[in-house]
C-alpha cells in the first residue's frame, strides 16, 4: 500500500510528520510513503527521507503573487491541481491531511482515487484567533462540511479531542501527543561553550517558534528589568521575532539568541540549559487547549519548566510536580516566579519531568497511532 502526507509548508521543521512516517514505514503499515509540501527556490524539489519515504516540494509559479485573500486563492488552486496530479500517479491507499487547508485535496482523492483519509489536526486550527473574522467563519464552515468524511482523525491534546467530539458530534479523535523519542538523560554544555555563558550563571531556555502569542516579548521585558545576570535567557528557534531578540541581546548581557538546530540534535541543545519556559498567551482557544511539543522536549532533557496557565499544559506540570505555573504575566510577576522557582527543589522537578517525558514518549504515542491505523485498515 502507498501512503501520501500533505502539508501546507516547506517541510523544514516538521518533526511530528517525520516521526509518523518513519513509524509507519518501520512497522510495514505501508510499502511506500510520499510527503507533498510547498516548494521554494532554496530547497530541493525532491528528496529521499529514508528508504521507501520520499518528499516532493511543489514550486508554485504563483508563489510570489501578493498575499491578499484573492491571490492566496490563486496560489491554493495551483497547489491543489499539482498535488492532485501527483497523487493520481501515486494512487495512494491512504492520504493524510496535516492541516485543514489540505483536507479538501485528501477528500478529492477519496472520491476519485478511492483513498482513505486521515485528518491530523496539529492544533485547533479554526480557533486560532478570537472573534468571528471572515477567515475564521470560512474555516469553521469548511471543517464542519468535511470532517465527517475523514476515516480517521488525530489531535494533539485531550481537550482538543473533547472539543472536536462536542463541536461536530463525531467520534472522539485519537490523541497522539507531539512527543520526542525516549532518550537517556544526558547533560550537555553547548550554550555555555558557544555563547560564552559562565558556569555559575543559570540558563533559562525558550525553545521553538519565535512568533507572537508565545510570551516572547513578556520574557524579554522581564529580563531587561532584572538587576543582575545570575539568570540568563537563551532563545533558540526561528521566526518573525528572531530579529527583535538579536537586537535586544546586543544591549543586554542576560539575553542570548541561538538559531534553530536540526530535529535530530535539538535535545542535545535543550539539555544544555538549567530550566525552561513555555509562556503561551491565552489569546485563543487553540492556545488554551495546547500541549506543545517543546514541553515534552524540555521534559525529555530533564528540565524543570515554568508554564503559563493554559489548561492541559498547566495540568500536567502541576499534577506531576515538574515545574510551576505563572499567573502574573507582568515583568515583575515573571521575575518573581523565576526567583521563587529557583528556591525550590529543582532536582526533584528534574526527576519528575524526565519520568513524565518517558511515560509520554513517542514510543508510547506511536503505539496508539498504529492501533488506530490497524483498526481503520482492519489489519
Amino acid at each position: 500500500m502507498t501512503n501520501v502526507h500533505l502539508v501546507m509548508n516547506e517541510f523544514t521543521n516538521a518533526s511530528r510528520v517525520l516521526k509518523q512516517v518513519k513509524t509507519l514505514k518501520n512497522n510495514n503499515t505501508f510499502e511506500n510513503i510520499t510527503i507533498v509540501a510547498l516548494g521554494s527556490e532554496t530547497l530541493p524539489e525532491y528528496a529521499v527521507i529514508a528508504e521507501g519515504i520520499d518528499l516532493y516540494r511543489l514550486r508554485l509559479k504563483t508563489r510570489n503573487l501578493p498575499k491578499s485573500l484573492f491571490f492566496q486563492g490563486i496560489k491554493y488552486i495551483e497547489f491543489f491541481m499539482r498535488a492532485v496530479f501527483l497523487l493520481a500517479k501515486k494512487k495512494p491507499s491512504v492520504v493524510n491531511a496535516h492541516a485543514l487547508s489540505v483536507l479538501p485535496i485528501a477528500l478529492f482523492c477519496k472520491i476519485f482515487l478511492k483513498s482513505m483519509v486521515v485528518y491530523d489536526a496539529h492544533e485547533l486550527e479554526t480557533e486560532q484567533v478570537g472573534g468571528l473574522s471572515i477567515k475564521k467563519r470560512l474555516s469553521k464552515w469548511l471543517e464542519r462540511k468535511l470532517i465527517h468524511k475523514a476515516d480517521l482523525m488525530f489531535v494533539v491534546s485531550e481537550s482538543i479531542a473533547d472539543w472536536y467530539a462536542n463541536e461536530y458530534n463525531i467520534t472522539r479523535p485519537a490523541v497522539v501527543l507531539n512527543a520526542p523519542n525516549k532518550r537517556k538523560l544526558i547533560v550537555n554544555n553547548h550554550f555555555r561553550k558557544q555563547l560564552g555563558i559562565q558556569k555559575k550563571q543559570i540558563i533559562l531556555l525558550y525553545q521553538g517558534l519565535l512568533t507572537r502569542g508565545r510570551g516572547i516579548h513578556l520574557i524579554l521585558d522581564a529580563f531587561k528589568t532584572r538587576l543582575d545576570d545570575k539568570v540568563v535567557a537563551v532563545f533558540m528557534g526561528y521566526g518573525e521575532l528572531a530579529i527583535d531578540i538579536q537586537n535586544i541581546a546586543v544591549h543586554q548581557n542576560n539575553i542570548f539568541f541561538f538559531p534553530a538546530v536540526p530535529p535530530d540534535v535539538v535535545l542535545d541543545y535543550t539539555a544544555s540549559s538549567d530550566f525552561a519556559i513555555s509562556l503561551i498567551e491565552n489569546t485563543c482557544l487553540s492556545y488554551y487547549y495546547c500541549m506543545p511539543n517543546k514541553l515534552f522536549e524540555y521534559a525529555m532533557a530533564g528540565l524543570p519548566v515554568l508554564v503559563s496557565n493554559m489548561k492541559d499544559m498547566a495540568a500536567i506540570v502541576t499534577k506531576n510536580g515538574m515545574g510551576a505555573v505563572i499567573d502574573d504575566y507582568s515583568a515583575r510577576g515573571i521575575n518573581q516566579a523565576i526567583d521563587k522557582f529557583l528556591s525550590q527543589d529543582l532536582e526533584k522537578m528534574r526527576t519528575n519531568a524526565y519520568r513524565v517525558a518517558c511515560e509520554n514518549s513517542w514510543e508510547i504515542q506511536e503505539a496508539r497511532m498504529l492501533a488506530a491505523y490497524g483498526k481503520m485498515l482492519q489489519i
